[in-house]
C-alpha cells in the first residue's frame, strides 16, 4: 500500500508520473496582466490533452513585508476548472522569487515526480526574499538533475537575465507580450505533452522568442 504524504493540507501519492508545477507571480505589478495570464494558464492545461499530469499552482506574493505563498489549485489536469470562470487573485505585494523556488523545492522533495514540468511566470525581478539567489540557483539545478523541465515566462517582461542567474539557458525561457500570452502558452503545451511522452526538452528556439516576445527579445534588446 501506498503511504500518501501531505502538501498543503492534501494527501498525495508520491512519485506522481506527470508533475506540472506554476510558480505564478502576485505582485502588484501583475494586476494589469491578471486576466490575459490566467487565459494562457487555461490554454495551457487544455493544450495537454490526455497527459494527465497533476496541476499545482502557486501563486506567490508579499502582504506587510512578509512572504505569501498560497496553493490556488492541486487538481489533476483532466479536472481543472477554467481560471476564466472561477479565477483567483493575489495579494498584489512584492515578488519573493526566490522563496516562492524554495518553498516548491521542499514540495518537490517529497513528491518526487518522475517528469515535471515547471513554469516560473514573472513580470519582474526578484525582491523581499529571504532566500539567497545561490540557493534559488541550486534548487533548480538539482530539479534540472533529476531530468525535470524548467521554463521562465516572462509576462511582457525580458526574464533572460533572471533567468540565466537561476541556471537556464537561453533556450528555457521567453519574454512574451501580454496579447500574445496564451498563443505562447498553447505552444508551451506541446512541448510538454512531447515531453511528458519522450522526455524531449521543453525548449524555445531563436525564432519562437521573437514571435511571442517583439520588442521583449533578446534580439531587439541587445
Amino acid at each position: 500500500m501506498t503511504s500518501l504524504i501531505n502538501i498543503n493540507g492534501q494527501q498525495l501519492a508520491p512519485n506522481p508520473p506527470q508533475l506540472d508545477f506554476i510558480l505564478l507571480d502576485g505582485s502588484a505589478s501583475m494586476r494589469g496582466k491578471w486576466w490575459p495570464t490566467l487565459k494562457a494558464l487555461d490554454r495551457y492545461v487544455a493544450g495537454l490533452g490526455e497527459l494527465r499530469s497533476r496541476i499545482l499552482l502557486r501563486i506567490f506574493s508579499t502582504t506587510t513585508s512578509q512572504l505569501n505563498i498560497f496553493e490556488a489549485r492541486n487538481v489533476v489536469s483532466s479536472d481543472w476548472k477554467p481560471l476564466l470562470v472561477e479565477p483567483v487573485g493575489s495579494f498584489w505585494g512584492g515578488t519573493p522569487l526566490y522563496d516562492a523556488i524554495n518553498e516548491m523545492g521542499l514540495s518537490l522533495l517529497k513528491l518526487m515526480p518522475d517528469r515535471c514540468s515547471i513554469i516560473i511566470a514573472t513580470d519582474g525581478e526578484e525582491n523581499s526574499s529571504q532566500t539567497t539567489l545561490s540557493q534559488a540557483k541550486a534548487i533548480l539545478d538539482w530539479c534540472r538533475f533529476q531530468g525535470w523541465a524548467v521554463t521562465f515566462l516572462g509576462c511582457d517582461f525580458n526574464n533572460s537575465s533572471t533567468a540565466r542567474q537561476l541556471g537556464a539557458s537561453d533556450s528555457e525561457s521567453i519574454g512574451v507580450q501580454t496579447r500574445l500570452l496564451a498563443d505562447a502558452a498553447a505552444s508551451l503545451a506541446k512541448k510538454r505533452e512531447v515531453y511528458g511522452k519522450t522526455g524531449a526538452p521543453m525548449h524555445w528556439s531563436e525564432s519562437e522568442q521573437r514571435q511571442f516576445g517583439g520588442y521583449l527579445s533578446k534580439s531587439s534588446t541587445s
